[in-house]
């Protein structure tokens, strides 16, 4: 799905025309059309065609030439003109929390700053001080926010990093024997360096040259036999490893980690007189296990433990006295307290919603539309919120099959108040207090 990069590519758009002073209009128009994109489920790809694209809320006529420009081409010829004006180096500093396009152009006007150190350099000597809306406490959260960025630069969004996998693999396992992701995304964590993964095939040559060879390849870093390392159109560094069949749970066991996890395996290992490594589990030279991940777990006397827990954080010491916990699965889950519907920013009717909760077993769940101060994201009137909550009871006394609360992400505003009445919260089944305002006043 071309979704995500296309909704990238509008919001870079967006903060550069902020940048540069242009017309709020024109500026929304490029974050709404974002926002929508990153939240569609359907593959813009399947429902190509100026009218059918301009169905989707933010999208108009300009906005869907450049969508359909970008699925033809690749490419959306607005953006690469005005990314010369602007350098992504320069631009990737409005991924520091503190600093927005209003603040960039100040400080590039003031101090023509061109990239982080620029920045860090005019903090340091106290250059800020005295310019517009620059106090202290803006200075001090700049500084703060520079912290967090070094942080967590390089580190991509589990949400960002799944659906590139899922594309990935998509276009590779017609190629393969096996295959699966590996490192801390198949680990689940919060973020990723990078995206590992893992194969198996007859010919690795054959392999390696058309993963490099795919569309969401933006540069090659190497190339061998049998791995190949690139950054994709996203700028993530995706590596993908092509290991015999009867290495391949040895590998996927070494590749997915955690580095902790794998000292203590070894540890144990060496208790017993084995060896392990990604090639497989070894007594002398004897291979004894290596073809799948359960076979290795099970000669080293332990349970398999799944990705997500392989973190030494005790679950080996848990899968000796077996007591490892049970991860969550799908069909235990019987309810979701936060959807958003048609109403607010949602693309679906709450008919629609309430029928595919039942399809999927789920025995209830909760509306909760955005309030009123949120005009950007469709925040429902009083009215709204009313007329929302008599679809709701129709619908309930229509089918019992899934129960239907009457809930809102309600605002906490710059004021400490809530968005709506203590009289209209009483008509709710529950509320979800939020902010999206004022998030460094004291109140």
């Amino acid at each position: 799905m071309k979704n995500q990069e296309i909704a990238e590519i509008f919001e870079k758009i967006g903060d550069i025309l902020e940048f540069k002073g242009e017309n709020p209009f024109k500026i929304n128009a490029y974050r709404r059309a974002s926002q929508s994109l990153r939240d569609l489920s359907v593959d813009l790809e399947k429902i190509a065609g100026e009218r059918k694209l301009r169905g989707i809320p933010g999208v108009g006529e300009g906005i869907a030439q450049k969508i359909e420009e970008y699925l033809k081409t690749g490419r959306i010829k607005k953006y690469e003109e005005i990314k010369k004006e602007f350098p992504e180096e320069i631009i990737s500093l409005l991924k520091i929390p503190g600093v927005g396009p209003k603040t960039l152009s100040l400080l590039d006007q003031k101090f023509k700053i061109k990239n982080l150190a620029g920045l860090e350099k005019v903090i340091e000597n106290k250059s800020l001080t005295g310019l517009p809306g620059m106090g202290e406490k803006k200075v001090k959260n700049i500084k703060k926010g520079i912290e967090f960025f070094e942080k967590k630069k390089g580190r991509t969004l589990l949400g960002v990093a799944l659906p590139l996998l899922d594309e990935i693999i998509d276009l590779l396992k017609p190629k393969v024997e096996k295959i699966s992701s590996a490192g801390s995304l198949r680990r689940m964590k919060e973020d990723i360096g990078d995206i590992d993964i893992l194969t198996t095939a007859k010919n690795s040559r054959k392999v390696i040259d058309y993963f490099i060879s795919l569309p969401f390849v933006e540069r090659i870093l190497a190339r061998g036999e049998t791995k190949a390392s690139i950054i994709s159109k996203k700028g993530i560094q995706i590596d993908l490893r092509v290991v015999p069949s009867d290495s391949y749970g040895a590998a996927l066991q070494y590749f997915t980690g955690s580095k902790s996890h794998n000292i203590k395996l070894r540890s144990i290992a060496k208790e017993k007189g084995m060896k392990i490594n990604e090639y497989g589990l070894f007594k002398g030279t004897r291979k004894i296990a290596g073809k799948n991940e359960e076979e290795i777990y099970q000669a080293l006397g332990l349970p398999y433990i799944p990705p997500e827990l392989r973190e030494d954080q005790g679950e080996i010491e848990a899968a000796r006295e077996k007591t490892l916990p049970s991860l969550v699965k799908f069909d235990e889950i019987k309810g979701d307290f936060h959807i958003h519907s048609e109403y607010s920013d949602g693309e679906d009717s709450i008919r629609m919603i309430a029928e595919t909760a039942g399809s999927l077993g789920l025995s209830y769940l909760a509306i909760c539309d955005h309030s009123q101060s949120v005009k950007y994201a469709g925040g429902l009137s009083i009215k709204d919120v009313l007329k929302r909550n008599e679809e709701i009871d129709y619908l309930n006394k229509k089918s019992k099959r899934v129960k239907i609360l009457k809930g809102m992400e309600v605002d906490i505003l710059a004021d400490g108040t809530l968005d709506y009445s203590d009289a209209l919260l009483r008509e709710l089944d529950l509320v979800i207090a939020a902010i999206h305002q004022g998030f460094r006043k004291n109140v």
